[in-house]
């Protein structure tokens, strides 16, 4: 049986959804998308207002289906705050963003050590400081959620993080439940495709997948508006099919795809053509100057990006990929020829699959992480009411 606060906290997070993609409304206008009676609407935008999560704009709103002026209701952007942290091989990326989905707050600090221990309690001190300094501990500050670059299970656990050096990191223990705050933990590719969907102005796009081209190379689905984890949180590992059968390894840290289209290898390929550059800002300068090495190199990456997008195109099905991560930088150089292969396939999974780079750049993972926390204010376990809004 429901509990009895049940229904308020259903039509409490209903409000705020709705809110948060009309932007400002009356409560009658409130009332008539969904569904629900004046007086009810009167106490559920009464206690919200209470708690801080939105606020009278000073403003008469007129409402179209009855002409009478009403007062205006938005979403209090300081009303709540969420932390979120992309835990890389070199650093760790941190945001802080609002109820309106702003940062408001970024900052990269390198790794002193990439020791589980030492990072773990690096992030302690690292998200204490970032409450206490911009927030002033504030109770608004609603959790944080940590983006990782690794195979990270429903437990908690880092079972594979190549990047890292770790393998079988007890995250749960050593990081989350020590935070006197929420804390949440999800794979880097997963984080932006929740990016996406909560703060890429995806209206109308229920099945996305992100493809987070680095070192390693992943894909976040999202299926019917919703992260698919699959049995053990694993689903996505996209870089490591293995087309090859000889060059399967039985202990793999780099996957047979992501071997093709990682960093590493378009950067190795560079060098062996005879290539200067030393990183992967350098080959964006040469590829940008048209340098033929340079060229020649993104040509040969663009046949095996088209390979893995199709691969991700058959099996999960999406509308969208978005590509993201250092490398979707590279996109615009091939785009054409990436589009040419998926059209040559005729294949009815990339008929219509739409292609665009993330416009979260650098940010991308962490906002996500941001999003584990801040989704759960506008979503109620076991209800639905997204149909609210078509």
């Amino acid at each position: 049986m429901p509990r009895p606060t049940f229904l308020r906290d259903i039509n409490q997070a209903r409000v705020l959804r709705l809110l948060k993609e009309k932007g400002v409304l009356s409560r009658a206008e409130v009332a008539r998308y969904l569904g629900l009676t004046r007086s009810t609407v009167t106490l559920v935008t009464g206690e919200l207002i209470r708690k801080g999560l939105i606020a009278p704009t000073g403003e008469t709103f007129v409402t179209q289906l009855t002409g009478r002026p009403g007062a205006a209701l938005k979403l209090n952007g300081d009303g709540a705050f969420f932390l979120g942290v992309e835990i890389g091989a070199n650093e760790v990326h941190v945001l802080l963003i609002n109820l309106f989905g702003s940062i408001i707050h970024r900052q990269t600090v390198p790794h002193r050590s990439t020791r589980p221990e030492v990072v773990c309690q690096d992030l302690i001190d690292l998200v204490l400081r970032v409450w206490s300094e911009r927030l002033k501990n504030s109770d608004r500050l609603r959790g944080v959620g940590f983006a990782v670059s690794g195979l990270i299970n429903t437990q908690g656990v880092i079972r594979k993080a190549p990047t890292l050096g770790w393998h079988d990191v007890d995250l749960k223990n050593e990081l989350l439940v020590k935070l006197p705050l929420p804390a949440f933990a999800e794979n880097d590719a997963n984080a932006a495709a929740l990016a996406e969907l909560s703060f890429g102005g995806r209206v109308g796009y229920s099945d996305l997948c992100v493809l987070l081209l680095n070192v390693g190379v992943g894909a976040g689905i999202i299926s019917e508006r919703k992260l698919f984890r699959g049995y053990l949180g694993l689903a996505g590992e996209i870089g490591h099919l293995c087309l090859e059968p000889a060059r399967r390894h039985p202990d793999e840290e780099i996957g047979y795809l992501e071997s093709h289209v990682g960093r590493d290898h378009l950067l190795a390929s560079y060098r062996r053509a005879g290539g200067r550059a030393k990183n992967l800002a350098g080959f964006l300068e040469d590829l940008k100057g048209d340098g033929a090495i340079a060229r020649k190199t993104v040509e040969t990456w663009a046949e095996w990006l088209a390979l893995t997008i199709s691969n991700l195109a058959d099996i999960a099905n999406p509308k969208l990929v978005v590509l993201a991560g250092p490398l979707s930088e590279l996109y615009p150089f091939v785009g054409r020829r990436v589009r040419k292969r998926l059209e040559e396939r005729r294949f009815p999974t990339v008929e219509d699959l739409e292609i665009e780079v993330s416009n979260f750049g650098r940010d991308g993972a962490a906002l996500g992480g941001a999003a584990l926390v801040f989704n759960g204010l506008f979503s109620v376990p076991d209800s639905s009411f997204l149909g609210d809004l078509a």
